[in-house]
C-alpha cells in the first residue's frame, strides 16, 4: 500500500463515519415507501426562510456522499495504476 492508499483510506473510514452520524441525526420526514408509492401524505405547507437543521444535514449528507464516492472511484483508479 502507498502513502496515497492509506490517507485516502482513513479519508473514507472517517467520512462514512460523519454520514452515518449525519444520516441518523435526520428526523423521520413521512410515513416511509408506502406514502411516496400511494402518493399520500407530504402536502405543501408553508416554508421557513431559512434553513431547517434537517435540510442542512440533508444538504450535507448529499455533498459527503457523492465525495465519497469521487474519492473511492480515485483511490481504485490510483491503485491500478501503481500495479
Amino acid at each position: 500500500m502507498t502513502t496515497l492508499e492509506i490517507i485516502a483510506g482513513g479519508f473514507l473510514v472517517l467520512s462514512s463515519i460523519i454520514i452515518t452520524i449525519a444520516v441518523a441525526l435526520q428526523s423521520n420526514k413521512g410515513d416511509g415507501l408506502t406514502s411516496a408509492i400511494m402518493g399520500t401524505g407530504g402536502g405543501a405547507g408553508g416554508r421557513e426562510r431559512g434553513k431547517s437543521t434537517d435540510e442542512k444535514l440533508s444538504t450535507l449528507t448529499k455533498y459527503l456522499t457523492i465525495l465519497f464516492f469521487i474519492v473511492t472511484i480515485a483511490v481504485n483508479v490510483v491503485a491500478l495504476i501503481a500495479q
